[in-house]
């Protein structure tokens, strides 16, 4: 036996009469770790790699809609860069149990090292800092959350920190029973306070956790010290995190990371700026600088003077600290400890403490105020989650069944992949994009249309990247907005999505199941489908990654894709606020402009031109930008009259009986219109950009599309571009 193979042994436990011998072209070894979920097994490919394998459970497989997400949140797993992560290799959804196969990562997992240990040293605890944010980063990028960072999620390998057990906890979502006790579901030692309440799960929960890890590795003890369950909660929710032991300088870094709203963390790229410097540059110089940081790393050594650690705080050990369920879900380190711990402990515990703990009285951090009665404000809300939390982790640790769906389950479920404001936009609350005559690229800004005179109110800047970040589109809710971005060389397209008060980090669109393989086009501009589930989008390739350009009908998470009966020149499409119909431009002549049509969302509908062929063509005129009215009764849209592309105005039709009124009448080029929403007096309302000075310098303005004879009102007064206004959901 090789020493490799002697520390494999000792990492696993030797499979059981019930323990498959096999799995696909994988044979299994040993047994790693067991937990809610499944189990995870020591295996080797073919070639003799060793790998981890995450077998789920029997009872979770037999949900067919579980497996579907399995599929899409394994595919896109596969996808993460290999940036101090465990790489995914392989999954099978279809298998009787599916599973997940990884590279399996020699070393101790961060709780055992320190369980055994003690803290890390300084320069280690450095390069663990940087490389649990640089996985982070990778982990994001593709947009998974990992919803368990935690010590024995972490291996300390021999060359540097990896993060492991990431990627398919989302596809619980879908699972009936099992959605609310472990899509909210971490390590009560490291739960964000929105994991505790329910609330939306985001990225920002993961940084949350890197804080607590990263003191969990400074000083032996978990962030809000020893106790039950409940305890550890209650702290979370209404104390601050406990840094005594922790390197001065980090502590700034930490208290943000671990701030009570996610919305006041910073991201995984604004982390690694500040552990890196804020001149680190591109993400290309800081893989240069995550690499440099790791190059001496050496697997760890116990810290000068240390001594085992006593997990969880003083007068706690790792073999009675609640806190050491950093084993209930698989890791590689197994769990069977932890279900003793809980049933010997918790047995007779009270659900929910009356008040706050006694001892610790949290100090804030340097110039902030303490928070006073913060507690008796928080518990109560908190409550019923914190039951149902520490209900679901019994359910967990014990494999059970549970009925209850749980606080959180809706607000995953209805919030699919993209992220969410806590408050919609008002009614008012308009997204347009912009670039100032010396911007380098285009970002996305709100603002408020006043109700009388006068230019844009409280305009806020919600997305802000070195790419072009344009053509957005407001959710039915208001709570997002959906965007297409344009890479800096102008060659990759992408489907974005960001919280429409610019909170969070915004997430990319079609990366997982079918759509994974269609191409967003150039220029591509989404429409959202009334129930806000799906877009309307072209693109270049089909599901099968081949070409066929058109337009595709897809739900958020990409689970299928429907290819439209289009022409390949379809696009610009608007979905109709009751659903029966999308409204795009086509072309037989190629060009920017062309005829506009109406078709039923369906694979073997009929498009139908809004306006008589022979008509239309006699007259020379050129449409595009069909924008629907809140009510569904009127299309907006702009027109090159007599197919001047110098001579543009925004006309509107009466979808009945295909009146057509002309609404601006000013030289130069109006286009893009855009109604506002039904509570802002139905049809009287219509944004739209104009070029009526300089060409290039295009500003927003704001009509009566009921009154022709009405002025435009200027909305921005800054050259430069100012477009692409989104003010309801039926602008695609």
């Amino acid at each position: 036996m090789t020493s490799s193979e002697a520390s494999v042994g000792s990492r696993g436990t030797p499979l059981s009469e019930g323990d498959p011998r096999t799995l696909g072209a994988y044979t299994l070894t040993a047994k790693l770790g067991q937990g809610g979920m499944g189990t995870v097994y020591l295996g080797r490919n073919e070639l003799g790699r060793l790998v981890a394998i995450k077998v789920v459970r029997a009872d979770v497989a037999d949900d067919p809609q579980f497996r579907e997400r399995f599929w899409q949140e394994a595919a896109t797993a596969r996808r993460v860069p290999r940036v101090c992560t465990a790489e995914v290799l392989d999954f099978d959804a279809e298998a009787a149990q599916p599973y997940l196969v990884t590279e399996f990562i020699e070393g101790p997992t961060l709780h055992s090292f320190v369980a055994k240990g003690g803290p890390l040293a300084d320069a280690n605890l450095e390069q663990l800092a940087v490389g649990v944010a640089a996985a982070l980063r990778a982990i994001h990028s593709v947009g998974i959350v990992h919803r368990d960072l935690k010590p024995s999620n972490v291996v300390l390998s021999p060359f540097g920190p990896r993060v492991i057990d990431f990627g398919i906890a989302k596809a619980l979502d879908s699972v009936s029973g099992l959605t609310g006790d472990l899509q909210q579901l971490g390590t009560p030692a490291f739960m964000s306070p929105e994991q505790i309440t329910g609330g939306q799960i985001t990225s920002k929960a993961d940084i949350w956790a890197w804080g607590g890890l990263v003191t969990f590795a400074a000083t032996g003890h978990y962030p809000f010290g020893s106790g039950s369950a409940q305890v550890l909660l209650y702290r979370a929710l209404n104390e601050e995190p406990r840094l005594e032991g922790v390197d001065p300088s980090l502590h700034p870094v930490i208290w943000d990371s671990m701030r009570k709203s996610p919305n006041d963390r910073p991201t995984a790229g604004q982390l690694m700026d500040r552990l890196l410097g804020d001149d680190a540059g591109d993400t290309g110089n800081q893989a240069e600088q995550v690499t440099n940081i790791l190059a001496d790393w050496r697997v760890p050594a116990p810290a000068p003077g240390s001594v085992p650690s006593t997990i969880g705080g003083p007068g706690q050990t790792a073999q009675t600290e609640f806190a050491t369920l950093a084993s209930t879900r698989p890791g590689y380190e197994g769990a069977t400890e932890v279900a003793t711990n809980l049933a010997t402990q918790h047995a007779n515990a009270p659900v929910v403490p009356a008040g706050p703990p006694p001892g610790y009285q949290p100090q804030p951090p340097a110039g902030q105020p303490a928070k006073k009665g913060r507690g008796k404000l928080l518990i109560g809300a908190a409550a019923v989650a914190v039951v149902a939390v520490i209900a679901a982790v019994a359910v967990v640790l014990s494999g059970g069944d549970d009925d209850g769906a749980g606080a959180g389950a809706d607000s995953a479920a209805t919030a699919g992949a993209v992220p969410r404001a806590a408050q919609p936009l008002p009614p008012e609350g308009v997204v347009y994009a912009v670039k100032g005559a010396s911007d380098a690229n285009y970002d996305l800004v709100t603002a408020l249309v006043p109700d009388g005179d006068g230019v844009f109110t409280d305009e806020k800047k919600i997305v802000a990247s070195a790419d072009d970040d344009f053509l957005p589109v407001i959710t039915p809710d208001r709570r997002t907005v959906i965007y297409t971005t344009r890479s800096a060389d102008g060659v990759d397209w992408k489907l974005m999505a960001v919280a429409a008060d610019g909170s969070g980090e915004p997430v990319r669109l079609l990366t997982s199941g079918p759509a994974a393989k269609l191409t967003v086009a150039p220029d591509a501009r989404a429409s959202i489908s009334p129930d806000g589930k799906q877009v309307v989008i072209r693109s270049t390739t089909d599901a099968s990654g081949q070409s066929n350009t058109g337009l595709y009908i897809v739900p958020l998470d990409g689970s299928s894709v429907l290819r439209l009966p289009t022409a390949p020149a379809a696009a610009d499409p608007a979905w109709s606020p009751n659903g029966d119909q999308i409204a795009y431009w086509s072309t037989e002549k190629g060009g920017t402009r062309g005829f506009l049509v109406l078709l039923e969302p369906r694979a073997d509908a009929e498009p139908q031109r809004l306006f008589p062929k022979d008509q239309f063509e006699a007259a020379g005129h050129l449409d595009a930008d069909p924008a629907w009215s809140a009510d569904g009764t009127r299309l907006a849209f702009s027109r090159a009259v007599g197919g001047d592309p110098n001579h543009v105005e925004i006309y509107v039709c009466n979808i009945d009986t295909r009146e057509v009124v002309e609404i601006t009448q000013e030289d130069g080029v109006d286009q893009d219109p855009a109604y506002g929403p039904k509570s802002i007096e139905t049809g009287t309302r219509l944004i739209f950009s104009g070029e009526r000075g300089e060409p290039g310098d295009r500003r927003l303005y704001v009509t009566d599309p009921t009154d022709a004879r009405s002025p435009d009102r200027l909305l921005t007064p800054n050259s430069g571009f100012n477009g692409h206004a989104s003010w309801n959901s039926t602008r695609g």
